[in-house]
């Protein structure tokens, strides 16, 4: 008998929401006979980073070793191998928003925010909290304290979390200034 050991294929995805399989079979080790072809096909699949697991591409039972119409398998000493699929979590932007104010002698926030980067219906919520009063104090921060996924898996992405600006000008108000008038009859004093 010809000893051979045959590999599910291994391959890694980045997360999209779609499941992934890669059902080749290689020989690994030893050699087919010439006129020989492997059949077979792996079964795994992958849609989560969750679902990523050594040997989670199993060879589906059956697996043989033809020559033309005639099975010859049982001229091999067959060693299936498991394969690998691996889903790495995407990479996802939170983003506080920058903002301009003009003076108005109130402190302003702006609690608007950005999200780069989910798939399909996932998505996430966050707080932001900055707070400007004064022109002098600009610019300041726009933290982007927290966020949580409202839909979707949060280990399928990997999340960066970033601060926004906040920024004030001086206010173009025109103003007259006058001074009061008043009239006098000339006393001597």
């Amino acid at each position: 008998e010809v000893a051979i050991t045959i590999t599910a294929a291994s391959q890694t995805w980045t997360y999209d929401g779609g499941s992934h399989t890669n059902s080749a079979v290689t020989v690994t080790s030893g050699e087919l006979l010439t006129g020989d072809t492997l059949v077979a096909s792996a079964t795994g699949s992958a849609k989560n980073v969750a679902d990523t697991a050594t040997d989670n591409n199993p060879i589906a039972e059956g697996y043989k070793v033809m020559h033309g119409e005639e099975d010859v398998t049982a001229n091999y000493t067959i060693t299936p191998v498991a394969g690998t699929l691996t889903i790495e979590p995407k990479a996802v932007t939170v983003t506080a928003q920058d903002k301009a104010f003009t003076y108005t002698g109130e402190a302003q926030s702006w609690a608007e925010y950005d999200v780069d980067g989910l798939v399909g219906d996932d998505a996430i919520s966050a707080v932001v909290t900055g707070s400007i009063t004064f022109p002098s104090e600009s610019p300041v921060t726009n933290e982007l304290t927290s966020y949580v996924f409202t839909t979707g898996t949060p280990d399928n992405y990997s999340v960066t979390p970033k601060n926004g600006e906040l920024t004030m000008t001086n206010a173009e108000v025109a103003i007259t200034i006058t001074a009061a008038s008043q009239t006098w009859t000339y006393d001597g004093g």
